[in-house]
């Protein structure tokens, strides 16, 4: 039923991996019944597309792709233009006579694949324009977790997903996404199958060359300068909270930030030049998490935690998606909260943890955690804070943060002299939490003065 010489022609690959060959023959099985439904819950760098792709081209009839995303959109035409897959693209700001011009490629059969989303589709329903492209071979929703997730907050189009498919009928819809807990499959069957439950393909979550690293930060810059200062750690994505952490992380990084504030141009252009960079690091908003198409990404830092485990899993699984080791890295400042929190810092196994959550076990040994390999990073300025704290017992918090922070007491070693006073006191309130430091009540120095909160190193009298 699989023609390897096909797949070696337009693919480029000699075989199928095992989860790959079990899709693509169920969904030409089911294809040829009429009214299949699949789900398939694949880890990220798995090849999903190649499961509905290969279908597409062998079927030669014309199918429907929804996205949610236009980088997304535009990463499948290219893989299509590759594969010598004819397609046409159907999005927003296009006038009906555009849609109809494309349209036309489906009726004459020279287009045999339509890349759209669900608004357009709503769009052209309103416009009585679906029935162009009814009755189609295949209905293929990617990145299917964002019906719910999206759809129940800020999407609304996608919770109509389930209804246009009625509408379009189409002999089989597949639906695909790396990372779906019981709350979300149950979501995905709801409003994307209208409640009847699909033919399931679930691997694992797991990625054992992803290795996961939760660290309490004293300077969430300087390590992340650190963590990217080898040049094995690069290329490398920085996921920040907000946009205008993006821009002023890649300020200081002097890397190229990303989010979904930047106009269609400036997204393809950061796109493009992030896609061919060999050491590159880019900051970004959760915007660019699925859009992500980048093979060998070493590292991913989350300087925050997304609200549930679906959503960090799919963010680090942008990395290492060529198989190689990849480093994910979560950094934390004390008296930061997250429903996620006791996943990192629990003191139990990270990858375990996400596991569970996921509704998974994990093997019996884990070779893939900070918790069960310790990873020996430093964490940076801890060193020398409490090197200058041991020979400068005494001073407060605050006098102790400035004098650090000035450039005339590290002008040797300069490690600190980019530090800001304030981030300089957080530190040393982290250290002195973590019995690094110690307080005491003095009336050092001068008699007069009153007595207050003073610092020592741990086992200074």
């Amino acid at each position: 039923m699989i023609d390897n010489t096909e797949l070696k022609r337009r693919f480029g690959i000699s075989y199928l991996r095992p989860w790959q060959e079990l899709v693509i023959t169920r969904i030409l099985e089911l294809e040829s019944e009429g009214n299949g439904k699949i789900l398939c819950i694949l880890p990220t760098g798995s090849g999903k597309s190649l499961c509905f792709m290969y279908p597409i081209a062998m079927l030669g009839k014309h199918s429907i792709l929804i996205y949610p995303l236009l980088s997304l959109m535009n990463d499948q035409a290219k893989r299509f233009e590759e594969a010598g897959i004819p397609y046409i693209v159907l999005k927003g700001g296009m006038t009906s006579d555009e849609r109809k011009a494309k349209l036309r490629k489906i009726k004459d059969g020279t287009a045999t694949a339509i890349i759209t989303n669900p608004e357009m589709l709503l769009a052209m329903e309103k416009c009585n324009e679906l029935r162009a492209i009814k009755h189609p071979s295949l209905l293929v929703v990617d990145e299917v977790h964002t019906a719910v997730t999206w759809g129940e907050e800020f999407r609304p189009s996608y919770l109509e997903t389930g209804r246009l498919i009625k509408v379009l009928e189409p002999s089989s819809t597949l639906a695909f996404t790396a990372t779906a807990d019981e709350r979300i499959t149950q979501g995905i069957i709801e409003h994307i199958f209208s409640g009847e439950r699909p033919y399931t393909v679930r691997d694992s979550s797991d990625r054992d060359n992803i290795f996961y690293h939760s660290l309490i930060s004293l300077s969430k810059i300087a390590d992340i300068k650190a963590i990217l200062a080898p040049p094995s750690s690069r290329p490398a994505v920085v996921f920040c909270h907000s946009r205008k952490e993006t821009e002023e992380l890649a300020s200081v990084l002097g890397a190229c930030y990303y989010h979904a504030g930047l106009s269609t141009e400036e997204r393809k252009e950061k796109e493009a030049w992030f896609s061919s960079s060999t050491s590159g690091v880019m900051t970004a908003t959760s915007a660019y998490g699925m859009g992500v198409d980048k093979k060998n990404i070493r590292t991913v830092i989350h300087t925050y935690l997304p609200e549930s485990v679906p959503d960090f899993l799919q963010e680090a699984g942008r990395g290492g998606r060529d198989g190689g080791r990849m480093d994910s890295w979560v950094l934390w400042y004390g008296t930061e909260n997250s429903p996620l929190k006791p996943i990192f810092m629990g003191g139990k196994c990270i990858r375990h943890a996400l596991l569970s959550q996921m509704g998974e076990e994990s093997a019996d040994e884990c070779l893939g955690c900070s918790v069960c390999v310790p990873d020996n990073y430093k964490r940076a300025g801890e060193d020398e804070i409490i090197r200058w704290v041991k020979w400068h017992p005494g001073h407060t918090i605050e006098s102790a943060a400035r004098n650090i922070t000035t450039k005339a007491i590290f002008s040797k070693s300069r490690s600190m002299n980019t530090w800001k006073k304030e981030d300089a006191e957080k530190a040393i309130r982290t250290l002195i939490n973590e019995k690094h430091l110690v307080l005491f009540l003095s009336r050092l120095f001068c008699p007069l003065r009153p007595i207050c909160d003073r610092i020592k190193a741990k086992g200074v009298s």
